[in-house]
């Protein structure tokens, strides 16, 4: 049950609402838990269904909760929210969203490098480069497949690194190439089946596609990289100004 005290001089569908988002912040409301319907929550709190809804409605456009349609409303799994108005890694925003993060990789060789990847990186097509995939998941539940390629020659000695608890942006850092910038093209793609699995998600279902080239200080490009991110789990922001 859901506490709730009445404060006079706030609207009871706010008080509610933060009543819900209190219990979802402390965890007393889990991730794919079924909310009580408006009903039982109307006669919990004492108000009206439509202050219920009112209150419930907030949460669903935060994205704390969402609705299946014919079946109830149901707890959120948190989503990653990228700020795209600065240059992060997967656990860096993790942190700052509170969020649990985990990497495991799925793909670590060398290969030559194709002729996009060889462009990307200031390479000759068919030059040596560090293939890193990795599946990432947030709060257990894997959000991105990352496919990363870095330039051999810059970073010899990477695979030899601990992949898993530190970003390989750590390493490029130690190596004399601290990250700097990166430029990025999204867009919206379906999930193929193999995609889907990785991803726990069904075959068609949208996902985040970002292709991006980072650099470093001295503009040398050190990582070209294909990802495809959950359209349920990720969210990015991004500042504008004129």
């Amino acid at each position: 049950m859901v506490s709730f005290t009445k404060v006079e001089g706030i609207s009871r569908y706010a008080q509610i609402r933060e009543a819900l988002r209190q219990e979802i912040n402390a965890k007393r409301l889990l991730p794919g838990q079924k909310l009580p319907s408006e009903d039982e929550l109307a006669a919990q709190f004492g108000v009206s269904r439509m202050t219920v809804r009112q209150g419930i409605s907030d949460l669903l456009d935060e994205g704390l909760l969402y609705r299946k349609h014919g079946v109830g409303t149901f707890i959120a799994q948190p989503q990653i929210a990228r700020d795209h108005s600065r240059l992060s890694n997967f656990f860096e925003s993790s942190l700052a969203n509170h969020v649990e993060a985990a990497m495991r990789v799925l793909v670590s060789e060398i290969l030559p490098a194709k002729l996009k990847i060889g462009k990307a990186l200031a390479l000759e097509e068919g030059d040596l480069v560090i293939h890193i995939k990795t599946l990432r998941s947030a709060n257990g539940i894997p959000v991105t497949v990352h496919d990363a390629y870095v330039p051999y020659k810059l970073f010899p000695r990477l695979l030899k690194e601990d992949l898993v608890s530190h970003h390989i942006w750590d390493y490029m850092g130690q190596y004399g190439y601290p990250v700097k910038r990166a430029v990025q093209r999204l867009e919206a793609r379906e999930a193929d089946e193999k995609l889907s699995k990785l991803l726990g998600i069904e075959a068609g279902a949208p996902t985040l596609y970002k292709e991006r080239t980072v650099y470093a200080e001295d503009g040398t490009p050190v990582e070209f990289t294909y990802c495809y991110n959950r359209g349920d789990r990720y969210s990015l922001t991004v500042t504008l100004s004129r």
